[in-house]
């Protein structure tokens, strides 16, 4: 196990390391905020580091106000250098790999081509001296460092130019942005992973790197491109810097040659800023809606224990199924949630829609408030609460809560992940979640091909995808679960494959067809070969194969 100290925790950065971090399981991130570890107090560093012993310290600790900064040198120098100074000499000592993040504005922008990391820094204001003489202290002081250096940094976290432009955008209807200063806008999501490439790499080819994505805009064409990949209508006139005064002057051209990085670490994928930037907006939404979900989901399943744990009634729908009032609660509970986005729903327990008016629905969220009434009847544990957000016909998030044991799985197929969680409580603590979640896995393929059925009343087209799989050689085991918990056990590696020969609806499986496509499981219809498709006239689902495709 490799341990990585993260200072400046909360920031975008680190926040955009925690994200992907869960997926390095061979790597423990212990992430610092300024309450926990103020990287200008020697004695709080050495106290850190005293801790655990660390391979990697990534230093994301910054004073970045850079208008700010004018005002406050001394503070500005404090952090940035004193700061990068005390931390140098405790990861010296301790034999740590300083990770220290630098940025373009230790350049004049004097020049007309990408900087590279032997031209010589000229920087403009405090902030990027105060960044600079960071810059020199590490140097000083260490051998073993990185310096990386990278540009006009967002992400859906924090904030940041384009957080700015989106909150901007809701409140008017004109803006004018400057178009005279050249750089290259940056997902701090792809810096992230560079930064893990560079820690598994395990290479010792210490130095100053540049990284930033591919490309270079202004900030009015960066601004604009914000707004149309939105699909937000707005005015944005270009302005020259003269006409924006702020207290600090920028870099005209910063924008950083990456041929050393990519040379060096070939692994790092250096993207266009464009198709980064598009992540970054489906995130910020994705991140937000995935939230509202698991809220829901989660809320929703307290007042299903509630139901669960007393003396219920039961009616039956015109299709014979059950009803109680747990899914009567749960389905206002959600609605109540999602009512807050500007989605529509699809749910069991909602009058259905006619697809005459549905089939302008590019995005929809699908819900079973209570799948398995069945199970929850029988008082077996094995129900969940179901939600997945389709857009185009292809579910992207998918949240199932189990109820009965508190375990939360959720997914989002944007990024390829998803997660297993058990909760204390029936809370919807997101740094909870976060921070205690495990990646999902599938099964490796082995000798023993377990299939998820049920042992008591197999229909016999199961029976019969049973026996062939037999003829082939194969032993099978039988793993049996209700509701959706069915994917769950195939993308969590405790089943290879789930054949579904029976009726279901689009809300019995959307949310588990986003937990498992997150991990590469593919859910199949038997008459097209492909994947299951949503906000279809008829909801009623084809038979289906849940596998590795």
């Amino acid at each position: 196990m490799t341990n990585v100290l993260v200072t400046g925790a909360d920031g975008q950065l680190s926040s955009c390391l925690e994200d992907i971090s869960l997926s390095y399981p061979d790597l423990k991130f212990v992430y610092k905020t300024i309450d926990q570890l103020d990287i200008t107090s020697p004695e709080q560093i050495k106290q850190s580091f005293a801790e655990r012993d660390y391979s990697y310290c990534v230093n994301c600790a910054a004073y970045t106000a850079v208008d700010q900064a004018e005002a406050n040198t001394e503070m500005a120098f404090k952090v940035n250098a004193a700061g990068a100074a005390f931390l140098s000499e405790q990861c010296k000592k301790s034999g740590t790999v300083l990770i220290q993040i630098s940025t373009d504005f230790v350049f004049d922008g004097n020049q007309d081509q990408p900087y590279q990391e032997s031209d010589y820094p000229n920087p403009l204001g405090v902030y990027g001296s105060s960044k600079l003489q960071g810059e020199i202290e590490v140097m000083d002081i260490m051998d073993r460092y990185y310096i990386i250096r990278t540009s006009w940094l967002y992400s859906e976290h924090g904030h940041n130019f384009m957080k700015t432009m989106l909150r901007l955008a809701s409140e008017m209807d004109t803006l004018s942005i400057v178009n005279d200063q050249i750089g290259t806008p940056t997902y701090a999501g792809d810096l992230a992973k560079a930064i893990i490439q560079i820690i598994k790499s395990n290479k010792d080819q210490f130095g100053i790197y540049h990284f930033s994505n591919y490309g270079e805009t202004s900030w009015f064409e960066f601004a604009k491109t914000i707004f149309k990949t939105s699909g937000i209508k707005i005015t944005v006139d270009p302005i020259v810097s003269e006409e924006y005064k702020t207290a600090a002057q920028r870099p005209a051209y910063s924008v950083l040659n990456t041929n050393k990085i990519k040379k060096t670490f070939p692994e790092i994928e250096i993207k266009p800023w464009q198709d980064s930037l598009v992540h970054a907006l489906i995130n910020v939404q994705m991140n937000t809606n995935l939230q509202t979900a698991i809220k829901a989901s989660i809320e929703a399943g307290k007042a299903i224990m509630e139901v669960y744990n007393s003396e219920f009634a039961i009616e039956y729908k015109d299709d014979k199924s059950p009803l109680t009032l747990a899914d009567k609660n749960a389905n206002d509970i959600i609605n109540k949630h999602l009512q807050d986005t500007p989605i529509p729903v699809i749910s069991e327990e909602n009058k259905q829609i006619d697809f005459s008016n549905r089939k302008s629905w590019n995005t929809c969220w699908v819900v079973d408030p209570v799948d398995g009434t069945k199970e929850f009847i029988k008082r077996n544990g094995e129900f969940t609460v179901n939600i997945a957000l389709v857009e185009e016909g292809k579910p992207h998030l998918g949240v199932i809560y189990v109820p009965a044991t508190k375990v939360l799985y959720y997914a989002n197929t944007v990024d390829n992940t998803a997660f297993k969680v058990k909760l204390d409580d029936h809370e919807a603590d997101l740094s909870f979640i976060i921070k205690n979640s495990s990646p999902l896995k599938p099964k490796e393929k082995n000798q023993l091909t377990q299939v998820v059925g049920s042992r008591s009343h197999m229909n016999e087209e199961t029976q019969q995808f049973i026996k062939e799989l037999e003829s082939k050689g194969e032993q099978v085991e039988i793993v049996s679960k209700g509701s959706s918990l069915k994917f769950c056990l195939v993308a969590e590696g405790q089943a290879d494959v789930y054949p579904r020969f029976a009726p279901t609806m689009e809300w019995d499986t959307a949310a588990g067809q986003a937990i498992c496509n997150a991990v590469g499981i593919e859910v199949i219809n038997q008459e097209t070969n492909q994947p299951l498709q949503y906000n279809k006239e008829n909801l009623l689902n084809p038979w289906f194969l849940v596998t590795k495709h």
